[in-house]
């Protein structure tokens, strides 16, 4: 009688199995979903005792997908420091690294070839030439009047008198129209040499355009030969740290004035922090962002690496279930459910959004149903 049972219960395993295979097969063999009206499918079947599933249910909530972003801790405010001459030798440099310096102050120049005493020297011709030049107007005006006066009183004021008073002022003018024209080229002149020299000597020197530090500066500066716009030393302001963003094509997940999230795991400043756009007119391939709320980044070190969390999409009092209860499968979503008698079926969703932790159910479950998490 034993016996007869122990096969009676084997014959029938045997048969469910042989019925769970079939019903498996058919699935998959039409490709998609079964209609809503029979989306329960048996999966396997055991005896019911010491079976144990930890259940979940669809809930109404918030479904959130996020990116991290790295962003680091920054002094923005920089200058790269370059000639804008090439072909001339670097006379010397008047900082090394970690100077501070202040805005104006000469950080490096080239050899000039005696510049300097040529520029003395046009800009004294021109202040002698220009000086003889207002003389030269002077003594013409005192010579005219003193002719005038000589006719007047001192002569009879015949018509050959007057016609050879007006000859001489004729050669008297004639003969200043052409001194003044001599001082006039030599001015100019001289003029368009010094305008020459004191782009050249511009040129030969470089200066702070903030106040900072010296961050970096090439090797033997000094003697070398400069290329134009070549950059050969660096400097960091000491202006307000920002976070910075390597990457153009990442500006479009940020809105002016809308906060983001930002976490550092390491260091001094170590916590969460909220970041704010900053200057999104000027981002390129650098984004930047300043602390938002009373925190004043004091605490921060520059260089410390921060993780940005970044909202790409959000669904509020949706259906959801915990992401790991949702599973894929030749494109199509399913869930396990516990059927009767504590056997494990499959539930055949329709999913919306896929968040980070949840998922958006807009299909085959209703609120409260209860699936397997594990």
């Amino acid at each position: 009688m034993k016996r007869e049972r122990n096969d009676w219960k084997k014959s029938k395993l045997k048969n469910i199995f042989f019925l769970t295979l079939a019903v498996l097969c058919c699935a998959g063999c039409a490709g998609a979903a079964p209609e809503s009206g029979d989306n329960l499918i048996i999966m396997e079947k055991e005896d019911a005792e010491g079976l144990s599933y930890t259940l979940t249910e669809a809930a109404i909530g918030d479904v959130i997908l996020t990116k991290r972003v790295k962003c680091t801790y920054l002094q923005v405010e920089d200058q790269e420091v370059s000639f804008s001459v090439s072909g001339r030798r670097i006379a010397r440099t008047l900082v090394r690294v970690g100077d501070a310096v202040v805005k104006g102050q000469l950080l490096a120049e080239l050899v000039n070839d005696q510049a300097e005493s040529r520029i003395d020297e046009l800009e004294y011709q021109i202040a002698r030439n220009s000086l003889l030049l207002e003389h030269l107007e002077e003594n013409e005006n005192n010579e005219l009047s003193a002719r005038w006066l000589q006719f007047l009183y001192r002569s009879r004021g015949t018509k050959e008198e007057e016609e050879a008073l007006k000859e001489s002022i004729r050669q008297l003018q004639t003969n200043d129209e052409y001194m003044r024209e001599d001082y006039q080229d030599a001015i100019d002149l001289d003029r368009m040499e010094l305008e020459g020299l004191k782009k050249s000597d511009a040129e030969s020197r470089v200066y702070s355009k903030m106040n900072g530090t010296v961050s970096w500066m090439k090797e033997n500066l000094e003697g070398s030969t400069c290329t134009r716009d070549e950059i050969i030393m660096k400097i960091i302001g000491g202006s307000e740290c920002l976070f910075v963003v390597e990457g153009e094509d990442l500006g479009e997940l940020f809105e002016e004035g809308v906060p983001v999230e930002m976490s550092i795991s390491s260091g001094t400043g170590a916590g969460q922090y909220q970041l704010l756009p900053y200057k999104m007119e000027e981002w390129g391939e650098k984004l930047t962002f300043s602390l938002w709320g009373e925190d004043d980044g004091s605490s921060i070190e520059v260089g410390a690496v921060g993780t940005m969390r970044v909202v790409l999409g959000r669904r509020e009092n949706v259906l959801t279930l915990p992401s790991q209860t949702v599973h894929t499968a030749d494109g199509k979503t399913y869930v396990y459910v516990e059927g009767e008698g504590g056997t494990r079926e499959v539930r055949w969703i329709e999913t919306g959004l896929h968040g980070d932790e949840t998922v958006e159910i807009t299909g085959g479950l209703e609120q409260g149903e209860k699936v397997i998490l594990r």
